[in-house]
């Protein structure tokens, strides 16, 4: 078996140097990771370094073993031993090939490599693959966190405010009909998230409920202290209560603050604190597709709004609860309407 070493070598823009090997040079016309055959006793390291400079004319300090491939071209049987690497010095001088190109990962695809080369092709776009994701997942992290503060400051400077207005009619028979659905379903004990000020959770508790109710506002918190409810000031991106808790969820109008690619979580979460056969009612605003700042907002700061059109959002949630009711309410002419949902979680 011959062993040949292959650099991967980058440079201070993260891109990766790739070789077209010559008109009279096996695979001519396929591109490669420069490099070459080891003499005797030689390493893959210090092969790398000699065979850079002979071939490009440049310096290369190879720092990290990537990965080996066996191939056989024909009759010969080749070990390639990747070695990543960084470029130090010089200015290319091409010698056994007759084109370079410094490519992004994503690029590699677009050449025709060695066969015996491929292999590393496919590892490093997989790396670029995994790097986009973990940034893209830092980014809506990031992204959530401020969500989840401007929203704290829009709900903590109206809390008095949302406490004194009046309820509006639909939304009292709203809260009554999941009352009704409740108490035939013989839920003993609920959460209701995003809680504001406490009244739904008053009112359940009031008609027998045993009722936890979650906020991310402080001051709703103590609004709903105030009126002697089990509050507390916690995320409901991460409830801290143990599986299968509760007989059912109440979310009237705050997912709908949730950005659209965290949603899936946040319902994964919910179930995971629902009890086998357990009752979701989940109240939004909809009809339309937002996903951002709602600059018709009144609020200071203005706040996030993430609203689907109803067959879109039904889709969504059917991935994790059967849908037993949907149905919407007309808020008015060029508004968004409103969306109830009865979800149960079914059994295993």
């Amino acid at each position: 078996m011959i062993e040949v070493a292959a650099a991967i070598i980058e440079n201070d823009k993260g891109q990766l140097l790739i070789a077209r090997r010559r008109v009279g040079k096996s695979q001519a016309g396929m591109w490669e990771f420069p490099g070459g055959k080891l003499e005797a006793g030689e390493s893959p390291e210090a092969c790398l370094k000699r065979e850079l400079q002979e071939e490009m004319k440049i310096g290369i300090e190879p720092y990290a073993w990537f990965e080996s491939n066996d191939h056989h071209y024909g009759a010969t049987q080749i070990r390639l031993i990747a070695y990543k690497a960084r470029f130090t010095k010089g200015t290319i001088q091409l010698v056994d090939h007759d084109e370079f190109r410094w490519v992004e990962r994503h690029e590699l695809g677009e050449y025709t490599f060695a066969p015996a080369d491929i292999k590393f092709v496919e590892m490093l776009m997989g790396e670029q693959k995994i790097a986009g994701e973990e940034k893209l997942a830092k980014e809506q992290e990031t992204a959530a966190v401020d969500i989840k503060s401007t929203l704290k400051q829009a709900y903590n400077h109206h809390a008095e405010l949302r406490d004194s207005t009046e309820l509006e009619g639909w939304k009292a028979e709203e809260r009554e009909n999941v009352l009704h659905v409740f108490q035939e379903n013989h839920v003993r004990n609920v959460l209701e998230i995003g809680a504001g000020p406490g009244r739904d959770s008053l009112y359940f508790r009031q008609h027998g409920l045993d009722v936890t109710a979650i906020d991310m506002s402080e001051e709703m918190v103590h609004l709903c202290q105030q009126k002697g409810l089990n509050a507390m000031v916690m995320d409901f991106y991460q409830l801290k209560f143990a599986d299968q808790a509760f007989d059912a969820v109440y979310a009237m109008n705050c997912l709908l603050h949730v950005p659209k690619a965290q949603l899936v979580d946040v319902l994964v979460e919910i179930r995971r604190v629902l009890k086998p056969n357990g009752l979701f009612y989940l109240g939004l605003y909809g009809g339309l597709s937002t996903d951002g700042v709602w600059e018709q907002d009144t609020y200071k700061p203005k706040r996030y709004f993430a609203m689907y059109p109803d067959e879109e959002i039904q889709r969504i949630v059917k991935e994790h609860f059967q849908v037993e009711d949907f149905h919407t309410r007309f808020m008015g002419e060029g508004k968004p309407h409103f969306q109830a949902m009865r979800l149960r979680k079914e059994n295993p």
